[in-house]
């Protein structure tokens, strides 16, 4: 340590630190104390894996705080700052160096929380970068990049969740999320369990309102997972605008895929429906779900998502140990054939084909046919969807296209409700001024003629 003095014990602790920043270790404060007949204070300062400081106890009763932190190994290295009169003036300086380490230098300034500790500023920054839903391994490089340092994804996360748990203000995350999305005017419906916990969730942005209002004639519904920190399934509600463009009536965090929860949902979309009801609601084959389309929408046409159906078929025949070209041919061929006949009387020459041609020959493949798909094909064959006006959708692509974009303002499947919210919230905003741009080009072009 250096001999020379200092004007202040500030200065003097200061330099400490940074003479010991530069030889591979820090220096705490560890005491402060008075000697008998000295007039200013001794600095003790410790090497940071040192042991941490027991102070007295009055109360024999009281428990000692147990030696947690892992970075504390029993270092006994330690340094003293001390004043003393040089010329009749009092200055500090450091010396009294006593111990040894007992650990191996840093080599790495990327492993040291001291070197590359997150300041106001930085902080600033990333509470600015968390309210835009900046990704975390973002947030780091940014951090990295302008203030030349090396912060890690553990400090990052860790400053991130102070601030989550500012935002919520000692509130639980659900009852968080009904505050906030009531202030926002959406329309909010929920489902409880004996014990007052929110099972089922219903939300519909106030702007999803007024839009549905005018373009209800299409729903699309499906569900996804992998956004949410207790893994369960969340429906997105899907509607067609004039210009083609789709976008979201409301989403849907549910306990289960039941025939009782689908029900509720779509018992709050009618509600949002004010008496309107859509002349076609397309779904993938879930069980649960055709049942309670068929229960709260009587008067709807129910179709099948005709890409899911030709996956479940391509499955079906990998099953019997086909090859993916060989099922892909047959979904795109023969049942190509009958799936886009125009008229019943093509329909039926293509399924008497179909029996007639090799395939017939397989039992297992046509009695699956037969019994999971002819059996409802007014809800998937062009014959049939042609009657119906559901403006050329006769699959649920769009809202897995919706699953995408809502997925890529998540950077990770283990979100709360509360956080899963406000991502929520900004894609629906996002998308909400695209369409807006979209419908006035599409309104401009109009007037022009």
């Amino acid at each position: 340590m250096s001999a020379g003095f200092y004007d202040t014990k500030d200065k003097a602790r200061e330099a400490a630190k940074e003479i010991a920043k530069s030889l591979g270790f820090f220096l705490i404060v560890s005491t402060i104390k008075r000697n008998p007949g000295e007039t200013n204070p001794r600095i003790y300062m410790d090497c940071n894996h040192g042991c941490r400081s027991i102070t007295y106890i009055p109360d024999p009763d009281k428990p000692r705080r147990n030696n947690t932190k892992t970075g504390k190994l029993g270092c006994r290295f330690r340094v003293v700052v001390r004043a003393i009169l040089v010329d009749g003036s009092l200055k500090w300086r450091i010396d009294g160096v006593r111990g040894f380490h007992n650990h191996k230098l840093e080599l790495y300034s990327e492993g040291s929380s001291q070197r590359n500790t997150l300041t106001k500023e930085k902080k600033e920054d990333i509470k600015k970068m968390e309210a835009t839903m900046t990704q975390p391994k973002q947030m780091k490089k940014s951090l990295n990049d302008t203030y030349d340092a090396h912060h890690n994804m553990k400090q990052i996360y860790n400053e991130t969740g102070k601030i989550r748990q500012q935002r919520l203000g000692g509130m639980k995350p659900m009852q968080w999320t009904l505050r906030e999305a009531q202030k926002l005017g959406y329309f909010v419906e929920c489902e409880f369990d004996i014990d007052r916990h929110v099972t089922n969730l219903f939300l519909c942005h106030p702007e999803s309102l007024q839009m549905l209002s005018a373009w209800y004639f299409v729903v699309l519904i499906d569900s996804t997972y992998k956004t949410n920190k207790h893994k369960k399934p969340l429906v997105q509600l899907v509607g067609v605008t004039p210009v083609q463009k789709n976008f979201n009536i409301g989403f849907a965090f549910v306990a289960d895929e039941k025939k009782e929860t689908y029900t509720w949902v779509l018992s709050q979309l009618k509600s949002v429906l004010g008496g309107r009801i859509p002349n076609a609601i397309v779904t993938d084959k879930e069980g649960g779900l055709g049942v309670a389309v068929r229960e709260i929408f009587p008067e709807s046409t129910h179709l099948l998502c005709v890409w899911h159906m030709k996956k479940n078929i391509e499955a079906k025949l990998m099953s019997f140990r086909m090859s993916r070209e060989v099922a892909e041919g047959f979904v795109e061929g023969p049942w190509g054939t009958l799936l886009y006949a125009n008229t019943q009387e093509g329909f039926d020459s293509a399924w008497v084909d179909l029996q007639n041609s090799r395939w017939g020959d397989n039992g297992r493949l046509m009695n699956y046919l037969r019994g999971e798909w002819l059996s409802c094909a007014s809800k998937w064959a062009n014959c049939y969807t042609n009657r119906v006006f559901h403006i050329g959708n006769t699959s649920t692509n769009r809202v897995e296209s919706a699953h995408s974009s809502l997925k890529s303002w998540l950077n990770t499947s283990r979100h709360k409700i509360d956080s899963l919210f406000m991502r929520f919230h900004a894609c629906v905003e996002g998308r909400v001024i695209e369409l807006r741009k979209d419908l006035e080009e599409s309104r401009l072009k109009v007037n022009s003629f």
